[in-house]
């Protein structure tokens, strides 16, 4: 058994389950996006910056579990396939987590947030030119 802390996502349409494992040890946390979506909307909150912070939360609170820890560090690109405001489809890859400086080792590191696709065809074909990128390195 692994004396370095594992991190797992799965990623499902609906579901995205965040599992931390060392030696034998195992923390599973589950982020339902149906109730969060469903809440943000109804709260009018900002939707992409709470989910990345209940998703750093939830990554923390499964990693404390069985790795106890002070500080965590989380590094993540997200990318959509259109500005944000008319994007369909946001792929999330978390590159590197730490914890009190120890490296976490990460397997399934794709989060893929799907949505309707309303654009229309003009939309759709130059979508290229207005691609979002954006990495974040946070301290929790």
């Amino acid at each position: 058994m692994s004396e370095t802390p594992i991190i797992k996502i799965k990623s499902e349409p609906e579901i995205i389950r965040i599992i931390a494992k060392r030696k034998g040890d195992v923390s599973i946390e589950t982020i339902n996006l149906r109730i969060i979506m469903a809440n943000l909307w109804w709260e009018g909150s900002p939707e992409l910056e709470t989910f990345f912070n209940v998703m750093e939360l939830k990554i923390k609170k499964a990693l404390n579990e069985v790795y106890p820890h002070d500080k965590m560090s989380i590094d993540y690109n997200y990318s959509a396939d259109d500005a944000l405001e008319d994007a369909s489809k946001i792929l999330v890859e978390i590159t590197d987590i730490k914890a009190d400086g120890v490296d976490i080792d990460i397997g399934g590191r794709f989060i893929t947030l799907d949505g309707t696709d309303s654009r229309g065809f003009f939309k759709k074909m130059t979508s290229f030119r207005r691609k979002f990128t954006k990495e974040i390195c946070k301290e929790i």
